[in-house]
């Protein structure tokens, strides 16, 4: 090889031996980010989400209400899609038959965990057997914004909105 192409090449070689060390260290940082903040995830599940779920739950069994609370970590299914860590309380109403106490057909309300934006997502559904209702997102938030009195706060518009929704007043 000319001398010349060897110096032009050997740039070549070391601009992208530099970028690619590059890249390896922000897709580094980028999963440390994401693991980090899959912890403070757990953390606040554990500490703050779980509690006040559970808390709230008990205080609607002393109107004849159920609830349910199941967590899912983050998996990748059969068919390659990704289900991302998340938290729900399913709510029963006391109207509703306990054979109907099934979790794809009742209100509830799941904090999601996005690793990738770092956020955590609240999904809520006011559904009932027969009725209908809507499912959508109440936004995507900081794990700084997520207090007691925040998930409190959550759960209590999920409630006002399937239990009036529903003429169950």
């Amino acid at each position: 090889m000319l001398f010349s192409h060897k110096k032009e090449l050997d740039n070549i070689m070391n601009r992208f031996n530099n970028d690619f060390e590059g890249l390896k260290a922000e897709k580094a940082k980028e999963k440390a980010d994401q693991e980090k903040f899959m912890t403070e995830f757990g953390r606040l599940k554990k500490e703050i989400i779980w509690p006040v779920i559970v808390d709230v739950g008990n205080q609607m069994n002393e109107y004849k209400h159920d609830f349910h609370v199941s967590e899912e970590k983050e998996y990748v299914d059969v068919t390659a899609n990704y289900q991302p860590a998340n938290i729900t309380l399913n709510i029963y109403p006391a109207s509703l038959d306990e054979s109907q106490h099934k979790p794809k057909c009742t209100p509830y309300i799941s904090f999601i965990a996005n690793r990738y934006a770092k956020k955590i997502g609240v999904m809520v559904s006011t559904m009932m057997p027969a009725e209908g209702g809507v499912i959508g997102s109440h936004g995507e938030y900081e794990p700084s914004q997520i207090t007691v009195e925040f998930v409190e706060k959550e759960i209590l518009d999920v409630l006002k909105n399937t239990l009036f929704l529903h003429g169950k007043e």
